[in-house]
């Protein structure tokens, strides 16, 4: 009778588990909540990196780097960068490194499609830069058509800074995924990997409408709603 007790306990418990698990695969994923994205707290080591170039509230920008307006920040040496183009467009893709003399140019390389629109993106790794911690990097993209146009308004631009993760913030990334690793890095400011994560995620399921929609959300949080209305 024991055995028979703890054998129907444990189904029992199998059940349950299961499902809630169901019910929750069987959301609509239009239905599944938002991810907040915390900015990190800036400080007089972010100062140098207070004038962007970048762009916002200009529905008719024809690039737009995928940039917060203040430094962001990622845990990778090699993080994926992205922006948005209105038109198909290649693009001219600047990476600089940032200190008190000004800036020393790392990367300049043609990226982007020239017959594709929308969000575009380049693998550092694939151009073997790595970042370094403790560094400010100023990342930017400009149309190549208007590449002799000397406009201001054609270049977009956004800082980024690997940072060093503490033992508590490694653990939790090592223990989430998917949803759960987008909302870890948007919860602790990390503005890139979250990005990143939440994009790899919608490159492989395309359909998915509610990962659009997180997506959606987070460059709405980072004033990029209006520019990006028609994504």
């Amino acid at each position: 009778a024991i055995t028979l007790g703890v054998s129907t306990t444990a189904s029992y418990a199998v059940e349950k588990n299961q499902s809630l698990v169901n019910s929750q695969t069987s959301k609509s994923p239009a239905t599944r909540p938002l991810v907040t994205y915390k900015p990190p707290l800036e400080d007089d080591t972010l100062a140098i990196a207070s004038e962007s170039m970048r762009k916002t509230g200009n529905k008719s920008a024809t690039v737009q780097a995928l940039a917060p307006d203040h430094t962001g920040l990622t845990t990778q040496q090699q993080p994926t960068l992205y922006w948005y183009t209105r038109t198909p467009m290649a693009v001219s893709f600047k990476l600089s490194k940032i200190n008190k003399d000004g800036t020393r140019q790392l990367l300049e390389v043609k990226a982007g499609s020239e017959k594709t629109a929308g969000i575009q993106q380049l693998d550092l790794g694939k151009q073997k830069i790595s970042l370094q911690p403790g560094n400010i990097y100023q990342w930017s993209v400009t149309p190549v058509t208007d590449k002799d146009s000397g406009s201001a308004d054609a270049i977009s631009s956004g800082t980024i800074e690997k940072i060093k993760m503490g033992e508590g913030l490694t653990h939790r990334i090592e223990r989430s995924e998917g949803i759960d690793l987008v909302t870890v890095y948007a919860y602790e400011g990390i503005w890139y990997d979250a990005l990143e994560t939440i994009s790899s995620m919608i490159d492989e399921s395309p359909e998915d409408q509610g990962l659009v929609a997180i997506r959606a959300s987070l460059l709405d949080q980072i004033g990029l709603g209006e520019v990006l209305s028609n994504l």
